[in-house]
């Protein structure tokens, strides 16, 4: 078969715009096959190799079950940076590329200052700091698969953060003080899991969806963990679910803070947040 013949296939498969089609299989052409999509228009007669084909076939078998491009491809942009991606951490997030931007803009100065990136999945957050600004950077995760997918981008990335284990519920033994926490935690919440995006079902869920009973609870670990091992006059950047605005307000009084500050995302929605201790 033939790149146009080919090209044709994918839109006749998918339902989608010709538009929509085209940018599927001109990602799927230069990021598993190594072929120039420009190929499309100046050498339309182009033989698509036995094994490409059978790269591409498997790749539109997986789009029209709603797999995630990002996860076939295994690679997102996120501020600026082509990070790995696979099925052990979260695709990352146009909103969540705001909040590694207030970071820095606080914090583009000569002191080397101390951040610690909770639930760091892929590391994008962390990684994208370390890269942009001065700062000593510490990756954390219970998931080894996802701490994985860190050592993979600090490599690829040539980042020289730290990479650690560590449980969000549980106390932090390492004797270690922070100027800066950061965070996009599970926040989702359970009770709609059967509404959100199909493909978005392929994504950890234990990355999503916070405890059913406890929506809040994984921020409630950061502000304990903060009590502990944040210094005194640093700050927390969280992404939060705008859904539970009332209660996280509410969560906040039970912890001595000396300010808040809220942000609203490129959508519109109070999804960002500063907290000072």
């Amino acid at each position: 078969m033939n790149i146009i013949e080919f090209r044709d296939f994918f839109r006749s498969e998918l339902e989608k715009t010709n538009k929509e089609s085209d940018y599927i299989f001109k990602i799927l052409l230069k990021e598993l096959c190594n072929i120039d999509p420009l190929k499309i228009a100046i050498d339309p007669n182009f033989r698509i190799k036995p094994e490409n084909e059978i790269l591409l076939r498997s790749s539109l078998t997986n789009i029209i079950r709603n797999y995630p491009l990002d996860y076939i491809i295994n690679k997102k942009s996120f501020f600026g940076y082509d990070f790995y991606v696979d099925e052990n951490v979260l695709i990352p997030r146009p909103e969540t590329e705001e909040l590694v931007q207030w970071v820095i803009d606080d914090n583009n100065t000569n002191d080397r200052k101390k951040l610690i990136d909770l639930g760091a999945g892929s590391g994008c957050i962390g990684i994208s700091i370390s890269k942009t600004i001065s700062l000593d950077v510490t990756l954390a995760d219970i998931s080894k698969e996802a701490l994985r997918v860190c050592s993979i981008n600090k490599d690829i990335l040539d980042s020289n953060v730290k990479i650690i284990e560590y449980d969000m519920n549980t106390e932090f033994t390492n004797n270690e003080f922070f100027d800066i926490i950061i965070s996009n935690p599970p926040y989702l919440d359970y009770s709609k899991k059967y509404e959100i995006d199909e493909n978005v079902n392929f994504e950890p869920h234990i990355a999503l969806f916070a405890p059913e009973d406890d929506p809040l609870h994984f921020y409630k670990q950061i502000l304990v963990f903060a009590n502990k091992n944040l210094k005194k006059g640093g700050q927390i950047y969280l992404e939060i679910n705008p859904d539970f605005i009332k209660e996280f307000n509410s969560l906040l009084t039970e912890f001595k803070l000396n300010d808040v500050n809220f942000r609203l995302d490129f959508r519109g929605k109070k999804r960002l947040a500063k907290l000072s201790f």
